[in-house]
């Protein structure tokens, strides 16, 4: 598991949003994103959809790092080790000035 900085995640980035629905629907990144809520996720669906390789990096997102980190640990756990962690998630995104879109 890796970790990345909201910063310096970029439109080509593969963003997966692991947050609840209401909060999803508060606000989320302006950038094109996946979601899908941490209760409902099975990865093995996920990299199926997606058509995952294992070179494209997942960038996981919530509120603030520890949904993001148990996301990790199941693509992990699924052979997916090509997963990283937004540190600090949508709050540190905020601060660090990411493009979020309000509802």
């Amino acid at each position: 598991m890796r970790f990345i900085k909201p910063k310096d995640l970029t439109p080509d980035s593969l963003i997966l949003d692991v947050r609840d629905y209401e909060e999803h629907e508060e606000e989320s990144l302006a950038f094109e994103h996946e979601f899908e809520p941490l209760r409902t996720l099975k990865p093995e669906i996920f990299i199926k959809e997606h058509k995952l390789d294992g070179k494209q990096t997942i960038n996981i997102i919530c509120s603030s790092g520890g949904r993001s980190s148990q996301a990790a640990q199941m693509f992990e756990k699924s052979g997916y080790d090509n997963v990283a962690v937004v540190i600090g998630g949508m709050i540190e995104a905020d601060y660090e000035g990411v493009p979020i879109v309000r509802n």
